[in-house]
């Protein structure tokens, strides 16, 4: 047993042996086929500098396998130390080609839609874009703007795509994201084209955008309170522009119109009572509904004064604008105080004030007792008047908005108030 033991552990060992001098010889042999390394070599130099995603997969291919065969060859370490960092280059930049080849098209659609303002491309192509390139904030920043202008153009189906792809800007750009650009100036830019902005443009533009979508193509004004209240607060441009405080008298001045209906029909239920006693019952509801309407109409005021301060007359549009605000002003002014002096006093002294929160609750005004059995409430409208907002020319051309539209009842007559806005471009 002990020598067949030997015997067969001799064999066994005797294989082992000869394996491995198989693969010393194998290792040999390929660093002395020059022919062979002179193919693969001459492959790899062949391809190593395309730009092709063919020819870049081929050339890793290829520059692999020398490395494999030839790597540890001595007289091949010139031509390993040439093939291995350009191995490493494909490796990392063939990944980023092949999403080259896709996104390609799609910036073409992307740029096109926004040179010809096509809204359905810009969105389409920049969704497609994003899919791919997630961080891409130079889709990302005109997506989240371009939205806006196209509500200017009675477009407004893409205004939950600009609000949820500004938001993501936003916090990306409050995140300290890096610029891939710069513009002539030497600044850090995002976007492209007209929407090319410094990172502190971006912000302002998109945050103007969100509040403008919120309160006009969302129908949510309650909503948009607050977003155009923290505009106001900022250090950027939309803090002096008056569109921001008009807008917010506007919420307030259609609660004016809503409340001046409310009393004049709780007038006309009163004096349908056939007693005194139930007439005498309603007053205090009558009495809070005109606080309320009194308080609402102050509140619209001052916020229009603002605007009104704000606001420029250097331009036929502009000075259009102003003058709207101003006929507006007055409107509530004699409404409110039954008088039509001391206008431009008010108007001073109440743009001179802290900005009211537009998020708190108004206070309801009653100054002096209220009878209601044969007028109607002070505040209410007497007059139509429309105002336009002025107009600068970047980053699109402008356009109207649609205008703020009520009707209201009174006992004495039926009053349509419209306030309409040219929205300013940046």
């Amino acid at each position: 047993m002990k020598t067949i033991f030997r015997f067969a552990g001799t064999g066994v060992l005797s294989a082992t042996l000869l394996a491995v001098g198989a693969v010393a010889s194998y290792g040999q042999d390929a660093c002395a086929d020059v022919d062979a390394q002179t193919a693969v070599y001459t492959k790899f130099t062949g391809l190593y500098n395309k730009k092709a995603v063919g020819d870049m997969e081929t050339a890793l291919t290829t520059g692999k396998e020398f490395l494999e065969k030839y790597g540890a060859c001595e007289s091949l370490a010139e031509q390993v130390k040439f093939v291995k960092p350009h191995v490493e280059r494909i490796e990392k930049a063939l990944p980023l080609v092949k999403k080259s080849v896709v996104l390609g098209p799609l910036f073409e659609r992307f740029d096109k839609g926004i040179d010809t303002s096509n809204g359905d491309e810009v969105y389409s192509a920049g969704k497609a874009i994003l899919a791919i390139d997630t961080e891409n904030l130079n889709v990302m920043v005109p997506l989240g703007i371009a939205g806006l202008y196209q509500s200017y153009n009675n477009k407004p189906q893409y205004a939950d795509d600009t609000i949820r792809y500004a938001k993501m800007a936003i916090e990306k750009l409050k995140a300290g994201a890096p610029a891939t650009k710069k513009n002539k100036a030497g600044a850090d830019v995002y976007g492209v084209f007209q929407y090319e902005l410094t990172k502190e443009q971006a912000i302002d533009e998109m945050s103007y955008a969100i509040a403008n979508l919120t309160y006009y193509a969302k129908k949510d004004r309650a909503g948009a309170l607050p977003l155009y209240y923290q505009i106001a607060q900022t250090n950027t441009r939309y803090k002096d522009d008056p569109r921001v405080y008009q807008t917010m008298g506007s919420y307030f001045g259609s609660e004016v119109l809503r409340l001046t209906g409310e009393v004049a029909k709780l007038i006309a239920e009163q004096k349908a009572l056939p007693t005194e006693e139930a007439k005498v019952a309603m007053e205090p509801k009558i009495k809070e509904t005109i606080g309320l309407l009194n308080g609402n109409a102050d509140r619209t005021m001052e916020y229009y004064s603002r605007a009104y301060k704000l606001a420029k007359s250097d331009t036929p549009a502009a000075k259009t604008y102003k003058d709207g605000l101003y006929k507006d002003l007055g409107i509530l002014y004699e409404g409110r105080t039954q008088k039509k002096e001391g206008l431009d006093a008010y108007i001073s002294s109440a743009a001179a004030k802290p900005l009211p929160n537009p998020t708190t609750p108004v206070t309801p005004v009653n100054e002096e007792p209220v009878t209601t059995t044969s007028s109607a409430p002070a505040a209410a409208a007497t007059k139509a008047t429309t105002t336009a907002a002025p107009v600068t020319a970047k980053p699109a051309a402008a356009a109207t908005t649609k205008p703020m539209s009520t009707t209201t009842t009174t006992t004495t007559k039926t009053t349509t108030k419209k306030t309409a806005a040219v929205r300013k471009r940046t």
